[in-house]
């Protein structure tokens, strides 16, 4: 369908997108009830790049529409069965939509794209049960031993408070050398063995 006919849609065609919201909604929990049959799981991840890098492609009316009614149904499923932990990978500034997400039932987001906005440390104090992972700028490991630990400073101090894990906010770029990726792995590796929550 495309983003541009998406959108276009939402206030063109809002029956024929909720019919299509509903038929994945349904064919997805079919699928997902075949397979709780079959083996216990710990987490769900779903994928929902809904935010550039300055703000939301949706409006939270938009969103409360066309994306909680689906995401509740998802989310009641799940936590019916037993998975606590509800992740959604979206990249980009998703600040708007995180009190969105957590109200359809959504646990933690990922990657937490700093060089979009994302600030982990603001976002723990402001929504304190969110679960969060990632968070730290990829592209400034490149910037040196001195700019890694300042990073991790904070990344400590994140860590006491529990649900959350570091890494990279998306992939590591290539441009990242060698020497400062393993600096950078082995002092984060250090902070979480040593002072962590796990």
């Amino acid at each position: 369908m495309g983003y541009e006919n998406l959108f276009y849609g939402y206030y063109d065609k809002p029956d024929l997108i909720k019919d299509i919201l509903n038929a994945f909604t349904n064919l997805w929990i079919s699928i997902w009830e075949e397979v709780l049959s079959w083996v216990d799981i710990d987490f769900v991840q779903i994928w929902e790049d809904v935010s550039t890098g300055r703000a939301s492609m949706i409006s939270p009316s938009i969103f409360r529409e066309f994306m909680t009614p689906y995401y509740k149904k998802i989310t009641d499923f799940f936590k019916s069965k037993g998975v606590s932990i509800i992740l959604v990978d979206t990249d980009g500034d998703c600040n708007e939509l995180i009190p969105l997400f957590l109200e359809a039932g959504i646990t933690g987001l990922y990657p937490m794209e700093t060089s979009a906005g994302m600030d982990v440390l603001a976002v723990r104090k402001k929504y304190p049960e969110l679960q969060m992972l990632g968070g730290i700028p990829k592209g400034e490991i490149a910037f040196g031993k001195e700019r890694i630990c300042e990073i991790l400073e904070s990344i400590r101090e994140l860590l006491k408070s529990g649900g959350y894990i570091p890494f990279g906010d998306s992939l590591i770029p290539t441009e990242v050398p060698w020497e400062y990726f393993k600096y950078y792995r082995e002092k984060l590796n250090d902070i979480i063995f040593k002072k962590g929550k796990i």
